[in-house]
């Protein structure tokens, strides 16, 4: 049986060891969602996957679907995000807060626009957190409007709705 292969353009949110040389990455993608995808030899040296497949890399990346996780079968680098805290800490939180595969692809272009940016105030943060809870749905557009005392407060009860968070 043929398989099919699906090329996407995927942000790399984290990866996990398996094996003695293969990971697992989870990937938010526009088409497929947030997906998890093993790379087999991925942690040798001399793997061609290595470097396109770092956390923080904005890639294209052909994956054929497996069993239990989709295989990553080549991935080139698009853009690397830089791993400032004010960008891990939202992807960390994207990754929790989102369950199962399901395509959302204003939540990945926003996603994509907010890290293609630069960090530049005290409010990058705090509107990335508000922007993923907005197309998960635990907060309403006109919470993004709120000044930072109030967004705050929508952000904190966002979390607790989300029961995911703790």
């Amino acid at each position: 049986m043929p398989y099919t292969i699906h090329t996407t353009e995927g942000l790399v949110l984290s990866y996990r060891p398996l094996r003695e040389a293969d990971r697992v990455y989870s990937i938010m993608t526009r088409e497929l969602g947030l997906i998890r995808a093993t790379a087999t030899g991925v942690r040798k040296d001399s793997s061609k996957l290595r470097g396109a497949l770092e956390p923080f890399s904005l890639s294209s990346i052909s994956l054929v679907r497996g069993k239990e996780y989709w295989k990553a079968t080549s991935a080139s680098v698009l853009e690397k995000i830089p791993s400032a805290p004010e960008i891990a800490r939202p992807l960390a939180l994207l990754e929790k807060l989102v369950q199962g595969e399901a395509p959302n692809p204003e939540l990945f272009d926003a996603i994509k626009e907010i890290v293609m940016s630069s960090p530049g105030d005290d409010m990058f943060e705090i509107h990335f957190v508000a922007t993923i809870l907005f197309h998960l749905g635990y907060l309403k557009e006109e919470d993004l409007k709120l000044d930072k005392r109030e967004l705050l407060k929508v952000i904190n009860n966002g979390l607790d709705a989300s029961h995911l968070t703790n």
